[in-house]
């Protein structure tokens, strides 16, 4: 699985995590993670994450403010290099092992690609594809024809959309094909709902990407 995210444009560090408190953030997301893909979203509650992960709710709500939100942060990860697409020139090869892991995990995370996980992980995509539209628009100087939350919803809706259809569908498609139809439409859902020139140019203008594998 990847992360991404535009390397910061300063030279001091950030400071380090503590490790007990990134240690029970871990185990809780992992708590979440298999209760949810072993009994389905509804089965999911506070009281058993926290048992799980072998800490306290207080603990639980130190880091989180609910069941909806741990979800969210659950699913940042796949959500970023989805989001990516947006406004940055990604090759399809930083894509694909992103694919490769969603098609080994198919029968387990099916449930992420289903309601009401799949709204809120729509949801979440949705936030982090926004602010890199109202980037593109701002450089491109376009015209949205709709409010950049909605554009940003049904780019997520689109993408989500496609990996499901890959994943459920009887046909083969190598993931590389996969990877370029994101690319394609996520881009051609871009040019025309900010409505830019078609010369107009819709990457965001010397980001730095740093794509880590986990």
């Amino acid at each position: 699985m990847f992360a991404c995210a535009a390397q910061p444009n300063v030279n001091r560090m950030p400071p380090k995590p503590d490790r007990r408190t990134e240690k029970s953030r871990k185990a809780l997301l992992g708590a979440f993670v298999a209760i949810l893909l072993e009994e389905g979203y509804a089965a999911v509650t506070v009281e058993r994450v926290a048992a799980r992960a072998d800490v306290g709710r207080s603990t639980f709500y130190t880091h989180f403010t609910g069941k909806e939100d741990i979800l969210r942060q659950a699913m940042a990860r796949p959500s970023s290099v989805l989001a990516v697409i947006v406004g940055h020139d990604l090759a399809p090869e930083a894509i694909v092992p992103q694919l490769l892991h969603f098609h080994a995990q198919r029968r387990r995370n099916g449930i992420v690609f289903a309601d009401p996980v799949r709204a809120i992980w729509a949801g979440c995509l949705a936030d982090l594809i926004e602010p890199r539209l109202a980037a593109v628009a701002r450089q491109a100087r376009a015209r949205p024809i709709l409010p950049l939350a909605v554009i940003a919803r049904q780019i997520a809706e689109a993408q989500l959309a496609l990996i499901a259809g890959w994943l459920g569908g009887r046909a083969a498609a190598k993931p590389e094909a996969v990877a370029e139809a994101l690319i394609a439409t996520t881009r051609a859902l871009t040019a025309a709902l900010l409505r830019a020139a078609p010369t107009a140019p819709l990457f965001i203008a010397g980001e730095k990407l740093r794509i880590v594998q986990a």
